[in-house]
């Protein structure tokens, strides 16, 4: 039995911390707000992630240190730093394998499919402060500071999600599919696009932080075939029992507009490019060496529509 700290009480840190205790680990879920799930071995607490000192003390005797930390778009340039500082600190002084849920933000646009393989040469200034901290990570790794390994998913889904700003594939497009409504959507909704389900990254993260074959590099988590954003809509409108849905796309122009005022809006224009073209993720190699396969995407859409639609409404 180990010690494992997770960081950030989102959809990906709260299901990792429940696999982590429900495969017998001694887990502690950390965030600014103390929210999230709690079991025989899963506790809650607070612990700003930018304060050095503060988690040090708060990842003493961990094993594992996973780095599921999300902030908003618009906070990146500033938040990540002192955070990712803070994380590497913590995880040389406590001796923990450091574990980051990362993505596909520092590959290059036009690479499709995405290998791990591929170098980092990100496009955004949000892929070049997550690849600026991943080679960082990496130096230490090599360094023997740290033992470290990096989970890369993309545009996530499942029924955690329940913001209306999360991923494509969430509630921004499935309560209008469920309403009958169109559903406006960023990018080209025809586009081939890779969504990874939670509770696979949840999987990946707990598998492969407790096997020596992963650390030291980056690894893609097996995810389902890739379905576009009108497939995903489809897909949900039948498993709610309607016959279609009709998926419309914003004008970029209007984005820019709405984006003068809504600075998370504003983040997202330049991630278009993962919705204009194909995004395509390739895992082939996280299956071959770990034996892990993605949940079926019918479960992943039944799932996602059981948890936003009453069982007497379907």
């Amino acid at each position: 039995m180990s010690t494992v700290v997770v960081l950030g009480a989102g959809p990906i840190g709260s299901a990792t911390a429940a696999l982590f205790a429900e495969r017998g680990e001694t887990v502690r879920l950390l965030s600014r707000s103390g929210r999230g799930p709690t079991g025989p071995r899963l506790t809650t607490g607070t612990v700003d992630a930018a304060d050095a000192d503060a988690l040090r003390a708060a990842t003493a005797g961990a094993d594992v240190i996973v780095n599921a930390i999300n902030l908003p778009y618009h906070q990146w340039s500033s938040g990540w730093p002192p955070i990712h500082r803070a994380i590497l600190a913590a995880a040389e002084s406590s001796g923990a394998v450091l574990a980051v849920a990362g993505s596909f933000y520092g590959y290059a646009p036009g690479r499709s499919p995405m290998t791990p393989d591929l170098p980092l040469e990100p496009a955004t200034r949000k892929g070049a402060i997550r690849a600026r901290m991943w080679t960082e990570i990496l130096r230490a790794h090599e360094a023997g500071r740290v033992r470290a390994l990096e989970v890369r998913a993309s545009d996530y889904v499942g029924p955690q999600v329940t913001s209306p700003l999360g991923a494509h594939a969430g509630p921004r497009l499935l309560d209008p599919v469920l309403r009958g409504r169109r559903a406006w959507v960023v990018g080209d909704p025809d586009a081939p696009h890779t969504w990874t389900s939670i509770d696979d990254i949840a999987r990946t993260i707990v598998t492969l932080a407790a096997d020596e074959r992963a650390w030291g590099r980056a690894w893609h988590v097996p995810s389902a075939p890739a379905r576009s954003i009108r497939d995903v809509a489809g897909d949900y409108a039948r498993a709610a029992g309607l016959d279609s849905a009709t998926v419309s796309r914003i004008p970029r122009a209007a984005l820019r507009a709405i984006g003068i005022a809504q600075p998370q809006l504003r983040e997202v224009l330049e991630m278009l490019y993962q919705f204009d073209a194909p995004f395509v993720a390739d895992h082939e190699e996280t299956t071959r060496v770990f034996g892990l396969d993605p949940t079926p995407w019918k479960e992943t859409v039944a799932a996602v529509v059981a948890a936003r639609v009453p069982a007497r409404e379907r």
